[in-house]
């Protein structure tokens, strides 16, 4: 059996797994709407509360699904870093303190950014079009003052 056709068939099997579930959930629930309304552990709930228990719920099921990095580096990516980069002006990375920090250029002014910022191509940095430059010097130091600006 093909890989295609397995995979066409899981898609079946799913889709019909998911509509028996429902016809029959639906039907349960309207049965024992009122019990199962009076089970409820949030019933008490305000609209706040129901926030909060989505907002636990969401992280939760990053956390337990080991997807909390990623969230982090997309937040940073798309939220954080081009405030920070572009708004205020300011280095989002520290090399100080470990961090992998790319040199952007804005406007003639030099930025060290994180490596996930979204306006860096890290395959175009480590291999640019002109070959891979693995045996060159690191570069120099930014002045103190350029640093402080």
């Amino acid at each position: 059996m093909a890989a295609g056709s397995q995979q066409l068939t899981g898609n079946f099997v799913l889709i019909g797994v998911i509509a028996f579930v429902g016809f029959f959930g639906r039907l349960l629930f309207v049965a024992f709407a009122p019990s199962l309304a009076k089970a409820s552990p949030f019933k008490n709930l305000s609209g706040p509360g129901f926030i909060c228990l989505a907002i636990g719920l969401f992280f939760g099921g990053l956390y337990v699904s080991g997807k909390m990095v990623k969230a982090q580096v997309l937040v940073s990516r798309h939220l954080i870093d081009p405030v920070i980069v572009t708004i205020l002006g300011r280095d989002s990375c520290d090399p100080d303190d470990g961090s992998y920090c790319v040199v952007v250029f804005e406007n003639g002014e030099e930025r060290l950014v994180n490596w996930h910022d979204k306006r860096v191509f890290m395959y175009e940095i480590v291999n640019p079009p002109q070959g891979a430059v693995w045996n060159t010097l690191r570069p120099r130091g930014r002045p103190e003052d350029a640093a402080d600006a």
